[in-house]
């Protein structure tokens, strides 16, 4: 049911009070005058059922929404990260890799908070990519070795 459903229903009974008040200034038998009165009655009790009514729905049509937008933001969510895979590197990290060009890698911390955060090479010999956001460190390169030093025997 709709509000303008409500609103119908609600102009019906009101109408229906007012002709059942208007009774009340004719001329007619107490029995009758009590039977108009009861008959007013139910009709106030039925508008202020249709009143809550329509106020369980106002509450029921917001809470729908705020699902409807809930729904929506995770469905979004799972796009995004459909687009990534769990990886092992070869520097022993386990992190998200992009499945497009350009390949890259995300922070697993971060997309526990969903938040896509891509990793930056600390460009060190040590292989350590960094996330700007949570500053964790991954090891997705292997690590280079250690140049050669040469001493001089001269020194």
């Amino acid at each position: 049911m709709d509000i303008a459903s409500f609103s119908s229903a609600y102009s019906g009974l009101k109408i229906a009070k007012d002709i059942f008040l208007g009774f009340t200034d004719l001329k007619i038998e107490a029995d009758s005058l009590g039977k108009i009165n009861e008959a007013i009655k139910k009709v106030g009790d039925a508008q202020d059922a249709l009143f809550q009514l329509r106020e369980e729905l106002f509450r029921l049509q917001e809470e729908n929404n705020t699902l409807k937008t809930t729904i929506g933001e995770f469905n979004s969510w799972g796009d995004k990260l459909a687009e990534y895979e769990l990886v092992k590197t070869v520097g022993e990290a386990v992190v998200y890799k992009s499945k497009s060009d350009p390949e890259h890698y995300i922070c697993p911390s971060c997309v526990s908070k969903r938040s896509i955060q891509i990793l930056q090479d600390n460009k060190t010999i040590s292989g350590t990519y960094r996330c700007i956001s949570c500053n964790g460190s991954y090891p997705i390169r292997a690590a280079e070795p250690m140049p050669d030093i040469k001493y001089r025997s001269s020194w």
